[in-house]
């Protein structure tokens, strides 16, 4: 029988050839890690057949039983020589030394599987074992699942001689070339391939289970890896816990024991730190995104009531983290959020798929280096008719593209692959003094557009600016391994994780199926122009977990459960942030409901007057409120209630430039929120 191929490893076996066809490579080391069930003991035999291949003496150790001394390492070393290569030790020789000179007589390979323990013998390996190697050429690739420890890499000698090969899984189009041998139907192999995580021994399980089921399509996962990778936890009583840190971004132990009945105890918390797929960050402990997903599912899928409920607890807690955290950290909660409710998304449209799991890559900001690409992107979208470009003027697309990245790079949002070429932007104008000569240049129906805004968005300093106009946008077409509607699906995800950053964005559609999907996103319909639909939504106003409940209530998904209540329900009060005190203050004697968020069930106050006679107290006091100063107080009646005066004469009037200006204006605001909150 033919052996299946195995899929993936490409860089790890070129740096392995690398080294064994290199004639004056040196004594190195290998540090393979990751998960269970992604290939670890795979690469090794890998590399084992490999070095066999070239006739390189290779010898195989089980970490987990040989690696508890010094004597038990070298013993399971003298047995292998002996029983594979026939080399027996003298009598009168020490055993370290006959090792030591069996594995200099030529290049070996030698293989630790199951390395969790290697650190009991590290400061051995470190100062007498390897060092006696160091002129030799043999290669140590250590296998486990959190990879060798610090203490290798931060060795004076030996830090450079070690290569990390963390594990990930399988790519898509790694998981499409598994599933050639797989002798499924060609629809059920594109059906696993968009579902699947890419997690070896969860795509081999799902194809072993598809061949005994006889199924047309799956169903779903097979929740038998789930307790695979549970069973890696010491204690039963971790489940309680790890199932918590499913439904959070990285968090210290104070936030995660909010999460839980019971707070965690000292066995937890050394127990966490010996499990391979919690991962240690800045921000805290997290769980592999994998680990997290399956974990997710399956809690769900048992206990639907107690998982939405934990939810709820999940999103109560980052509502109240999201306002005070910075920009990149909002980012960060708005792109979980998403993921913990991308089932209330829709499914499907004719531009989006938000059930897929498209592998991207790290969340980068754009770079000139990635224009030229960008610029390929939206060349066959416009030779496809495809996507939104309806908004310029037609031959001037990739000109104003060149624009955008010149004047308003920020504007420009992209997706990228696992090895961080673009596969999908948007491309939006911040709107300002400098650019809105571009709308003029490229866009002749943006006064219609803008309305009464163009004069002022004129004037407006690009500091300033908080506005941004989408114009173009793209997907890659051409790649087979993703359907344009599933990297369509990522594309939008992503540009509302950069707009909840305090964005206001406009766009304009006349096809019937975005306009469709744009509804059902929150945005709102700011009419015709052209024969096109102007939409607009303002996250300068809005909160974020406010305009995701917003979503959830339109897709009808909750089946009545409440999650569209205020999360932690009736009694927890919502934390005001800058952009709150902005609306507040810009529609304090509004008649209408946009004050509605703030009062009532789930609201700072009980009511609209109480609120407006908090907001006048604070800024008419003779002894301002902490963290208010006189100058807050001046500066935002003079703004936001006098309103007598445009932005340049007050300015002016409180000697300052229109940039320290508005600096100062947002350091009120945000004071005001925090005085509100009090």
């Amino acid at each position: 029988m033919n052996r299946v191929p195995v899929i993936g490893f490409v860089e790890e076996i070129a740096r392995f050839e690398e080294w064994m066809t290199d004639p004056a490579a040196e004594t190195t080391v290998f540090s393979i890690s990751g998960i269970g069930g992604i290939g670890k003991t795979t690469l090794l035999m890998e590399m084992a057949r490999g070095a066999g291949r070239a006739s390189a003496m290779t010898l195989w150790l089980d970490g987990s039983g040989e690696t508890s001394t010094s004597g038990a390492f070298l013993t399971g070393l003298e047995t292998t020589l002996e029983s594979e290569y026939g080399r027996t030790r003298p009598a009168d020789m020490p055993l370290l030394t006959f090792v030591v000179a069996e594995l200099s007589r030529q290049r070996t390979v030698l293989l630790l599987d199951n390395g969790e323990r290697i650190d009991r013998l590290e400061g051995w390996l470190l100062s007498s074992f390897l060092p006696k190697l160091a002129s030799a050429q043999v290669l140590l690739a250590a296998a486990s699942r959190n990879g060798l420890p610090l203490t290798w890499r931060t060795n004076p000698h030996w830090g450079p001689r070690v290569r990390s090969f963390p594990l990930q899984p399988f790519t898509r189009r790694e998981v499409q070339a598994y599933l050639r041998h797989s002798g499924l139907a060609a629809d059920v192999q594109e059906e696993i391939a968009r579902k699947s995580e890419g997690h070896p021994l969860l795509l081999a399980l799902t194809v072993e289970w598809m061949r005994s089921n006889g199924e047309a399509a799956p169903r779903g996962i097979p929740s038998i890896v789930t307790a695979e990778l549970l069973r890696e936890a010491t204690s039963p009583s971790l489940h309680r816990v790890l199932t918590a840190m499913s439904l959070l971004p990285p968090s210290d132990p104070q936030t995660l024991n909010r999460m839980l009945d019971a707070p965690l105890d000292v066995a937890d918390v050394h127990a966490l730190g010996r499990l391979s797929f919690v991962l240690g960050t800045p921000q805290g402990w997290a769980l592999h995104p994998l680990v997290a997903r399956l974990l997710r599912e399956d809690y769900a899928a048992a206990f639907p009531e107690a998982f939405r409920r934990l939810r709820r607890k999940a999103f109560a807690l980052l509502e109240e983290r999201f306002p005070e955290a910075d920009k990149k950290s909002q980012m960060r909660i708005a792109g979980h959020v998403l993921e913990l409710y991308r089932e209330f998304l829709p499914s499907t449209n004719a531009y989006a798929v938000f059930t897929s799991n498209v592998d991207i890559g790290e969340r980068r900001p754009f770079e000139p280096a990635d224009l030229p690409e960008l610029q390929r992107l939206l060349a066959a979208s416009v030779e496809e008719n495809n996507w939104q470009s309806e908004l310029a003027l037609a031959g001037q697309y990739a000109a104003l593209l060149e624009e955008i990245a010149a004047h308003s790079p920020e504007g420009i949002c992209v997706v990228r692959n696992a090895e961080g070429r673009p596969i999908a932007f948007s491309a939006g104008i911040l709107l300002h003094a400098r650019t809105m000569p571009l709308l003029e240049r490229y866009t002749p129906e943006f006064p219609v557009l803008l309305g009464e805004e163009a004069e002022s968005l004129r004037q407006l300093p690009p500091e300033a600016a908080d506005t941004m106009l989408v114009a173009l946008a793209a997907v890659d077409s051409s790649r087979s391994v993703y359907q344009p509607e599933e990297i369509g699906g990522v594309l939008m995800l992503e540009w509302f994780i950069m707009m909840t950053g305090g964005w206001r964005g406009r766009m304009v559609s006349a096809d019937p199926q975005l306009n469709g999907l744009l509804s059902v996103f929150g945005f709102h319909d700011l009419g015709q122009v052209g024969g096109m639909t102007k939409w607009e939504i303002d996250f300068r106003h809005v909160r974020f977990d406010a305009w995701m409940k917003t979503v959830i209530r339109h897709t009808g998904a909750d089946g009545g459960n409440g999650e569209e209540r205020p999360a932690g329900g009736t009694g927890e009060r919502m934390r005001l942030a800058e952009q709150d005190a902005k609306l507040i203050l810009q529609r304090l004697y509004d008649e209408g409901d946009a004050l509605d968020p703030y009062v009532g069930d789930g609201g700072r106050y009980r009511t609209k007057d109480e609120l407006r006679g908090k907001v006048l107290a604070l800024l008419t006091e003779e002894r301002p409120t902490h963290p208010l100063s006189p100058l807050d107080q001046r500066i935002l009646r003079e703004s936001y209630l006098t309103k007598a005066r445009n932005k340049n004469q007050l300015a002016d009037d409180f000697h300052m430039s229109r940039t320290t200006f508005y600096r100062h204006s947002q350091s009120a605001l945000r004071r005001l929120a925090q005085a509100l909150n009090g």
